[in-house]
């Protein structure tokens, strides 16, 4: 089900529009543009409904904090307004709106606003998708990687970011006793397992052959890390090796680095981790480690 947020700083326009979408829509709302970006710090609705009129914070001041933020710049947004003048439109179309729904609410005309623009964005992200994503595993490339983490790292809230390399141990032995089809089975096994494992919001990249780099943009206690971390390595590992004809059991070192405490950019983050990584190869492999300055 899509997600909408809905900012109105009137309680009958929001209870009059929750009438009509709450049907087929998982809908949240906030009373202000300040709500709204709280809202936003942990969620990523696919659309909002934006108010234009609103006291302190008004609509426009709104949906400029929202495209300033690469994380959210992008949901469609549709102004909310009771102003019919042509100056008011233009000026939101200017700033990136998708439309705009008229006050009071006509329950048809709503919905297939809303279902309009939903669909023109769900097209314009699979284009963006195919474009940057690996075709085995259907994870980002590596080479959109860095601008893509390095746009969210400027944005990074008070818990601060996460980021973790997972590398397979001994997957040239493993893959050159399976088949070709079967090393490629592994794989595409644990793409999809890292997928359902992966925190909400989180950026996944492949960077070699059997290389994975998870960006999580918020921080991580240490029980979710760690809870996080073993679950790879047990239940996507598992997966892998369900497609693996080779004797040998598949193995899995995950190296962390946290922003801002070890860097506040995608190289330097990524450089301490491939250190963090070295020094587990060279202590035994299996295992997970946090950067330390070794």
């Amino acid at each position: 089900m899509k997600h909408i947020l809905m900012v109105d700083d009137v309680t009958t326009n929001l209870k009059s529009a929750a009438e009509v979408l709450q049907p087929f829509y998982h809908l949240s709302m906030a009373k202000s543009g300040k709500q709204a970006l709280n809202f936003l710090k942990k969620n990523r609705p696919d659309l909002i409904l934006l108010d234009i009129m609103m006291p302190e914070m008004d609509g426009y001041e709104t949906m400029e904090q929202i495209k300033l933020n690469p994380r959210t710049a992008n949901i469609p947004i549709i102004f909310l307004t009771a102003d019919t003048e042509r100056e008011s439109e233009i000026r939101g179309m200017k700033m990136g709106a998708m439309d705009f729904i008229t006050k009071p609410f006509e329950s048809e005309a709503m919905l297939g606003r809303i279902e309009k623009v939903l669909q023109m964005e769900d097209m314009r992200r699979n284009i963006l998708s195919s474009a940057k994503k690996d075709l085995l595993t259907d994870l980002w490339k590596q080479e959109y990687l860095e601008p893509e983490i390095d746009s969210q790292l400027k944005h990074i809230s008070d818990s601060g970011a996460t980021f973790l390399l997972i590398d397979f141990d001994d997957f040239r032995e493993v893959a050159a006793n399976a088949h070709s089809s079967n090393a490629d089975g592994i794989i595409i096994r644990f793409a999809e397992s890292l997928k359902t494992l992966a925190p909400t919001e989180s950026v996944l990249g492949r960077i070699g052959r059997d290389r994975f780099l998870v960006f999580i943009p918020y921080g991580l206690n240490e029980i979710e890390l760690l809870g996080l971390c073993n679950d790879i390595r047990d239940i996507a590992i598992k997966e892998a090796n369900l497609a693996s004809s080779a004797d040998e059991t598949l193995t899995a070192s995950i190296a962390i680095t946290l922003a801002p405490q070890h860097g506040t950019d995608y190289d330097t983050l990524l450089r301490k981790l491939d250190m963090a990584m070295y020094y587990i190869k060279q202590t035994g492999k299996d295992q997970i480690h946090v950067y330390r300055g070794v």
